[in-house]
């Protein structure tokens, strides 16, 4: 059986969560502090974090501006409601949702070469947002 990066890649987030928008790179005043809280959660979604934060290292390590983990999830997450509905989603329906914004990003072209990896903006920042909360 050949493995390919993207089925390597797949194989390590399987069960784990991608998303985000465009406007997480950009950086904002003040960041209410439940986006911490959502951040921590979605650092936790994956079971193999040491590849994603390697990936999400090189991909932060590419853009002009660094966002923090707080502005990620703000930017997947803007309004109140999108903002308590991620704190109370079980793992499995948040690993879901973010899922289905990684699929939207193919279907609309937007990716980002990382080392030489195709991958979903959402993918990328979701490896960032894991590179950037340190958990073991």
């Amino acid at each position: 059986m050949t493995t390919t990066r993207r089925t390597a890649l797949g194989a390590l987030v399987l069960g784990s969560v991608w998303f985000c928008g465009q406007s997480a790179c950009q950086r904002s005043p003040r960041a209410h502090p439940e986006y911490r809280m959502i951040a921590e959660r979605l650092a936790r979604l994956p079971k193999e974090r040491q590849a994603l934060r390697i990936i999400g290292g090189a991909y932060l390590a590419s853009l002009d501006e660094r966002p923090t983990a707080e502005q990620i999830a703000a930017a997947w997450f803007p309004s109140e409601t999108e903002r308590r509905r991620a704190l109370a989603l079980k793992p499995q329906r948040l690993a879901e949702h973010i899922a289905d914004r990684t699929l939207d990003d193919y279907r609309h072209d937007r990716v980002v070469s990382v080392r030489g990896w195709l991958l979903s903006e959402t993918e990328a920042r979701f490896a960032a947002l894991t590179a950037l909360i340190r958990r073991p």
